[in-house]
């Protein structure tokens, strides 16, 4: 079974994203945070398979938090997401080392698609970024990643 940790500064989402979890056996929610400097703690403490983060958050955001946990231990894989259509903050969310990048306003459905390309060893990039952005996103990540 899959553990994921789930970090998100608002309740709800954090909440919607642990029901959408329930409803799949083959994942395990383990814990969550609020913010990015306890996202590293519970990385830390928990060992999580898979961290689904917001990347805006206070204080220290979802980016520099991927960075630091990825550092720390590379195993962990890192599934981000975001309001925001942004080529800029799909380039960084890759370049920090996320393996994935999931729009909030895709479905239930699309969010364990996701979670099951991290678990393959797969990038994932949400079908509603732009498709410019995710091709030449694609195209620089290397083969390691």
């Amino acid at each position: 079974m899959t553990r994921v940790l789930i970090v998100d500064d608002h309740a709800f989402i954090r909440r919607g994203i642990q029901a959408i979890l329930n409803s799949s056996p083959e994942f395990d929610f383990c814990g969550e945070a609020d913010n990015g400097i306890a996202a590293i703690r519970l990385s830390a403490d928990l060992q999580p398979d898979i961290i689904v983060m917001d990347v805006s958050m206070p204080g220290l955001n979802g980016l520099e938090a991927t960075r630091v946990i990825r550092e720390a231990n590379p195993n962990i894989k890192v599934l981000l997401l975001t309001l925001h259509e942004s080529g800029e903050i799909l380039r960084s969310a890759f370049q920090v080392g996320a393996q994935g990048y999931l729009m909030k306003s895709e479905t239930d459905h699309e969010l364990l698609r996701a979670l099951r390309m991290l678990v393959a060893e797969q990038v994932y990039i949400s079908p509603k970024a732009d498709a410019h952005d995710a091709a030449s996103v694609l195209r620089e990540i290397p083969a390691s990643h």
